[in-house]
């Protein structure tokens, strides 16, 4: 018997297999780059196989590198037409460019392909939530409720129902779903064995408090010897980091990166050099081998900066997640801005267990969790506030959202920019925007999602207990 030239053989089998759990495995640790090289392998092994070729995708589309990722959107709707992700990945990059009919029909297609696809559905009514009674609606419902479909469908579709109960004033029924829908992501999670530990949250912080003490800032690099500032926005997701950076992406002397990994992948690389180097305790600027460290450290962030074709007077680092890194950053970059986002913590909590991210972690899926890392978070900041030197610089959302008049010239000055009127008129800029807040930054400032929490108090147990701004 003539063996099927399109049925790889065993050991081609095997090793794909052990390539894609690899990959799987780096895509789970938010890895993005070796996540990408292993499906790579995958591909090469089986090119007949779509999953490798989804897995690339959606590693591609997380390091937003969107030409790649639309490159393979094109080929795989050749390769692979009757399936849905090829389409579901038009529709996510449509949304980032705010091509909001052409992303709905693309959905669409994903939809007339997998009606149960959770994420097609999400996507459709995120781009414009339906009412209740409209049939998209209907369908995501029903999903939802489907204990046949698939844990990410129906934790998508949950979300999704929970945004149109909401969107319907029908608070009491929206927060039921998206209690559901946080449920089956944790338990998700769980299986995949990824948990939040408030243990291990809690040594993480006491370790970074402990290598970046006070000690460690009574000296630093010398500032940039080229034209180049980055300026950092970090802060609790959904605190209103996008906002910001969408602000200054308006600015002519402003390029805005998104959501870099660069500082910690850095940091990291610099940390692992400093303990095969023997350095323990804080670190200290003032050791010539710490020097030496931080300066290779500063230039491979430079370099990942240009090698993206970043490269303006400012560059817009917005990765919320560097409040951790941010006494990192102070030693690279000693004149650069640091702007923390602050927005009424219940209003942030909230905001987090009821948004619906490409990726998942899992402290914010238990309202417990999410205020145990809110602690920490407000522990490591007040920590940065307290020993670091140079510009860290508040930004208050709800002033910024009721103000903008006089608030966002007052930041444009803090960080050294002239003022510009497009920076007012942020809502115009045409850049694309891959966070869950794309659709808010393209509308003109408004204030309804300052007190929106408040609709939900009751429900929130932990989360409503955190400071506010009351």
């Amino acid at each position: 018997m003539t063996a099927n030239p399109d049925t790889p053989s065993p050991d081609t089998q095997r090793d794909a297999d052990g390539w894609g759990q690899r990959a799987t495995l780096m895509a789970r640790r938010g890895d993005w780059f070796n996540a990408a090289q292993a499906f790579e392998r995958v591909i090469t092994l089986t090119p007949r196989d779509p999953r490798g070729w989804e897995g690339l995708a959606r590693a591609r589309f997380a390091q937003q590198d969107l030409a790649s990722s639309r490159r393979l959107a094109d080929e795989m709707q050749i390769r692979f037409p009757h399936r849905a992700f090829p389409y579901l990945l038009a529709g996510h990059l449509r949304k980032a460019y705010a091509q909001t009919a052409a992303a709905a029909a693309a959905y669409h297609e994903a939809l007339q392909r997998e009606p149960h696809n959770g994420e097609a559905l999400f996507g459709l009514i995120e781009l414009q939530v339906p009412g209740v009674d409209e049939a998209i609606a209907q369908q995501a419902l029903q999903v939802a409720q489907d204990s046949h479909a698939a844990a990410a469908d129906r934790i998508n579709a949950g979300f999704a129902a929970g945004r149109i109960l909401d969107g319907a004033g029908l608070y009491e029924a929206a927060f039921q779903q998206f209690r559901r829908a946080n449920d089956r992501a944790r338990n998700d999670l769980v299986r995949q064995e990824i948990v939040y530990s408030p243990e291990h949250r809690e040594r993480a912080i006491a370790r970074r408090i402990d290598t970046f003490a006070a000690s460690t800032f009574r000296t630093s690099l010398p500032p940039l010897a080229i034209d180049l500032t980055p300026v950092f926005v970090v802060g609790m997701p959904r605190s209103g980091t996008t906002l910001i950076e969408q602000i200054l992406a308006s600015h002519p002397d402003v390029e805005a990166a998104g959501e870099l990994t660069i500082a910690h992948e850095c940091e990291n690389r610099f940390l692992a050099a400093r303990e095969k180097a023997g350095l323990s305790g804080p670190v200290n600027p003032a050791d010539t081998g710490e020097v030496s460290l931080l300066e290779d450290a500063r230039e491979q962030y430079i370099d990942g900066l240009f090698e993206r074709n970043l490269d303006a007077p400012y560059i817009v680092d917005k990765m919320p997640a560097n409040f951790e890194l941010a006494g990192f950053l102070r030693l690279l970059f000693p004149d650069a801005p640091i702007l923390h986002s602050v927005r009424d913590a219940r209003a942030t909590g909230f905001s987090l267990y009821s948004a619906n991210f490409g990726g998942h972690e899992p402290y914010y899926h238990d309202l417990e969790h999410l205020a145990h890392y809110y602690h920490q978070y407000q522990r490591i900041m007040s920590h940065w506030q307290g020993v670091m030197p140079g510009p860290l610089i508040d930004v208050i959302y709800e002033e910024l959202v009721t103000r903008p008049e006089e608030r966002i010239p007052a930041l444009l000055a803090q960080i050294g920019l002239s003022p510009h009127d497009d920076c007012l008129a942020f809502h115009r800029t045409k850049r694309p925007v891959l966070t869950a807040s794309h659709a808010q930054v393209r509308q003109p400032v408004y204030r309804s999602a300052v007190d929106h929490w408040r609709h939900y108090q009751a429900w929130l147990g932990p989360v409503s207990r955190l400071q506010g701004s009351d």
